[in-house]
């Protein structure tokens, strides 16, 4: 068995030369070529014609990465005072949990609260002085309640003592009045005594005249003069009734515009009172807002996630940070920047992978998601430039890290690629040799 097997060997290994010397058809037909180099030509034919189908056709994504992070959609809250104050009390501790509305830091203001409630006072005088002049103006009594008694006593006696000074005024043109009233009365009498007896002259005079040749001549010269007294006293009578009738006319304007004059002037003091009722409530709605403001609320159900200010009594100013919140129940967004040069690729409903960086992908593989918005406009990122910020909303919250599913959380980073298309591979190879002979032929 063994000689056998050597034979074979040696018959393998050897080399049969015996052709070598025989005619060339003859040591073609006894030796023919090996078929192996034919093999090996064509599948390298075959390999290189797969290749370039499979460059041709096939296709690969490409992608835009941008950093970013996981946040709540509608961002962490951030909690800052609206006016300079001390901080009196801090009500939650990091990682509490918060209802909307509940209060999480007290400010203890410094000048909100007296300014308000020296505007509200003020706010119930300037009231109380317009029912005062309203009760003048409309001439009905000033009758008030709910205020302070000492200033509706002062407004009381503002109010008598403004009517009684009033009232003597009107009350001394009225007797000026009575007074003329009577003195025309007595000169409409004396002018109507003295029409009489011109009239009974007259008569008189007419009745002489023509027996003027009979009667004693100093009878009828006594009527004649008579006459000429009596109408000169009519006259003057009804001159001195046309004063007194001037006199009656003008104390009745007087006392009009005493009591305009008093209804003007009210009338003017209550507008501006009422200017400074609306600025006095326009200031103490704005100082309420303030004052309501000094108790720093929660404004979603959430965590609390960083407290910035940490000392009772400490100060702080308007727009300081003073703690942030997590919202509860609220999806999760990333937020991620692009740079300038990429973001004209990108458009919202985007494929996009998330790459968490604390779960390698490589291990415990990639969040899916798609662009949710884009901005309009760029931000200055101090390293990298103007840069354009995008949210991506996750399909999936979830990883699998070792047997036990993990949810994403605000705060952590991450790389999202974006797909913006696909490029066959041939385009990998032929561009930049496109590029460069572009560039060699138009480049000085």
């Amino acid at each position: 068995m063994f000689k056998r097997l050597s034979e074979k060997v040696y018959k393998f290994l050897g080399k049969d030369d015996s052709h070598e010397f025989k005619p060339i058809l003859a040591e073609i037909e006894e030796n023919p070529v090996s078929p192996l180099g034919r093999s090996i030509f064509w599948t390298i034919i075959s390999i290189i014609v797969f290749t370039a189908l499979w460059m041709y056709f096939g296709k690969v994504d490409v992608v835009i990465s941008a950093r970013g992070t996981v946040i709540p959609d509608g961002e962490i809250k951030i909690l800052q005072p609206l006016e300079t104050g001390v901080v009196e009390e801090i009500l939650v501790k990091e990682g509490d949990f918060v209802k909307k509305g509940q209060v999480v830091m007290e400010i203890n203001p410094s000048t909100v609260d007296p300014e308000l409630q020296s505007a509200q006072k003020n706010l119930a005088h300037v009231q109380l002085e317009m029912g005062r002049l309203g009760a003048m103006t409309g001439g009905t009594g000033f009758l008030s309640a709910g205020q302070n008694a000492d200033a509706i006593k002062t407004q009381r006696e503002i109010y008598a003592s403004t009517m009684d000074s009033l009232k003597k005024q009107l009350l001394t043109k009225e007797i000026e009045l009575t007074k003329v009233e009577e003195r025309i009365k007595a000169t409409k009498a004396e002018k109507n005594n003295y029409q009489t007896l011109l009239d009974t002259r007259v008569e008189k005079e007419k009745r002489l005249k023509p027996v003027l040749d009979i009667i004693a001549k100093d009878e009828y010269e006594k009527v004649v003069n008579d006459i000429s007294t009596y109408d000169a006293n009519t006259k003057s009578s009804a001159y001195k009734l046309e004063e007194l009738s001037q006199q009656k006319q003008q104390i009745l304007e007087e006392m009009a515009y005493v009591k305009q004059n008093f209804k003007s002037e009210n009338l003017k003091e209550l507008s501006d009172k009422q200017k400074q009722v609306n600025e006095l409530q326009a200031y103490i709605q704005e100082a309420a807002f303030k004052s309501a403001k000094q108790k720093i609320v929660s404004p979603v159900n959430g965590y609390v996630n960083t407290i910035m200010m940490h000392t009772i009594g400490g100060v702080v100013t308007p727009a300081e940070k003073l703690l942030s919140i997590v919202p509860v129940n609220t999806p999760l967004v990333v937020k991620a920047t692009v740079l300038n040069k990429d973001i004209g690729f990108v458009l919202p409903d985007m494929p996009v992978s998330i790459k968490i960086d604390t779960y390698e992908f490589q291990k415990y593989g990639i969040l899916n998601g798609k662009v949710k918005t884009v901005a309009k406009t760029s931000i200055e990122h101090e390293k990298l430039g103007p840069v354009y910020e995008i949210w991506v909303t996750p399909l999936n919250t979830n990883l699998l890290v070792e047997g036990k599913e993990k949810s994403i959380y605000p705060g952590l980073s991450l790389t999202a690629e974006i797909k913006v298309k696909k490029r066959r591979i041939i385009e990998f190879f032929i561009y930049p040799l496109i590029k460069y002979w572009n560039e060699g032929i138009t480049v000085r």
